[in-house]
């Protein structure tokens, strides 16, 4: 049987997000050639400006995740399946049930 895991709400985003910041990248790098290819010979600043500041915000989106991420997978500070190794079978199943509900 197929497991259907819903992903989280906040991966969906990131997903979203790459596939958004790279159609706006592409695009106008598109524009700025048109711009060339019609005889356009001036500057370009708009370029620079209009790619560099989306690839700034989405870096910042993905340090939030991965802190998001990080935060969730650790337990005191270690990874959460090595802290789950110092319990002992009946504890893991307690607390894997309780975060399920």
């Amino acid at each position: 049987m197929k497991n259907n895991k819903k992903q989280e709400f906040s991966k969906i985003l990131l997903i979203q997000e790459s596939i958004l910041i790279w159609i706006h990248t592409i695009a106008l790098l598109v524009l700025a050639f048109i711009c060339v290819f019609n005889g356009f010979f001036g500057e370009l600043p708009w370029l620079t400006a209009m790619v560099a500041l989306p690839w700034t915000a989405y870096g910042v989106s993905q340090h939030a995740y991965y802190k998001k991420a990080e935060k969730e997978n650790t337990k005191n500070g270690i990874i959460y399946e090595t802290a789950m190794l110092d319990l002992n079978p009946d504890e893991i199943e307690e607390q894997e049930g309780s975060s399920i509900g």
